[in-house]
């Protein structure tokens, strides 16, 4: 430890070398002074400097290993930190495990649930199926569609946060989709009157047909509901500038206010005009944002109020097939 004393401050010494180095030059250019003196005064002044280099010197060594013990013990500190950080963290962990393991707990009962409700459903859609034709029988078979409806929504909430796990990937082919989510619709068509155009494309892609028409079926009721008796709903699809192929849902009724677009795709939002509707939940563009993101499709809203709205869903290109196998 003393030789590093003496290595960081060797400046020092030189300089008190080279003082008493010129000091004494200047006795011996001196003749009148005597050796006695010349003697005495280096003497004294070694041993001063010798003094004061020792007391420094003790300090400094002093000053070293509280440094030393400081840095000792805020490392001492910093481990316990890490280990209770660690505690903490590995706590924190199974908690979360634990409450995702009662969410699923919940989640598999509610989906029982709904399965279970399923069954008398199908009972009651035979017995209105075999109803003669009646404004009743209509009206009946209507309500049934939007408590199946409300069925599904809830069911897909549930499985959608395991989607990774029920994806099939594969070519979809768009237009009997979309005839297949009409027919499934078409008594809340009927009940507005509502015109569909559907235009004669052949368009196909990759994706998971369920969940494709758990989207569409969100954006179809979306479309009806916020029409008017007696409007029309348009359907068709295209290419982007970009090449991606698109499919657009477009409708002529109360549209969307510009301030409100930003917000459609957020959980609950229903709008100035959705909230005169007891019907809006707020929830049919949140999930299908959701679950379109992970389907890597992209949703776009455009709206004017009073003219209606249009819903695009523009799909991946058909070398993502691969990058969507891999989610």
């Amino acid at each position: 430890m003393m030789k590093l004393f003496f290595k960081d401050h060797l400046i020092w010494f030189l300089l008190l070398f080279v003082l008493f180095l010129w000091m004494n030059l200047l006795f011996v250019l001196d003749t009148g002074l005597q050796t006695v003196s010349v003697i005495y005064l280096n003497g004294t002044s070694l041993f001063i400097v010798v003094v004061v280099v020792s007391i420094y010197a003790l300090w400094w060594r002093k000053q070293l290993k509280k440094q030393a013990f400081s840095s000792y013990h805020a490392s001492s500190v910093m481990g316990l930190y890490e280990k209770e950080y660690e505690r903490l963290r590995v706590e924190l962990k199974q908690a979360e495990n634990q409450l995702f393991t009662k969410f699923q707990e919940q989640a598999d009962e509610q989906i029982r649930w709904i399965h279970e409700m399923k069954t008398p459903l199908t009972a009651q859609k035979l017995m209105i199926d075999a109803l003669p034709p009646s404004p009743a029988k209509q009206q009946i078979d209507l309500e049934w569609h939007r408590l199946h409806f409300l069925l599904d929504q809830t069911l897909h909430t549930l499985r959608m946060e395991s989607l990774e796990q029920d994806l099939i990937l594969q070519e979809v082919s768009l237009r009997p989709l979309v005839i297949e989510e009409i027919k499934q619709l078409r008594s809340w068509f009927l009940e507005k009157e509502l015109e569909i155009n559907l235009d004669d494309f052949s368009t196909s892609i990759y994706s998971d047909a369920k969940w494709l028409r758990f989207i569409l079926r969100q954006i179809l009721s979306n479309a009806i509901k916020y029409s008017h008796v007696g409007q029309s709903i348009h359907i068709y699809s295209g290419t982007s500038q970009d090449g991606h192929t698109f499919l657009a849902v477009q409708d002529t009724g109360v549209g969307i206010e510009q301030h409100d677009l930003p917000r459609v795709f957020q959980r609950g939002f229903t709008g100035g005009y959705g909230r005169k509707q007891q019907a809006a939940t707020g929830m049919g563009l949140y999930l299908a944002q959701n679950i379109a993101r992970k389907l890597k499709i992209q949703l776009q809203v455009d709206s004017t109020v009073k003219q209606g709205t249009t819903v695009r869903l523009y799909f991946p290109h058909p070398n993502t097939f691969v990058d969507l196998q891999a989610i």
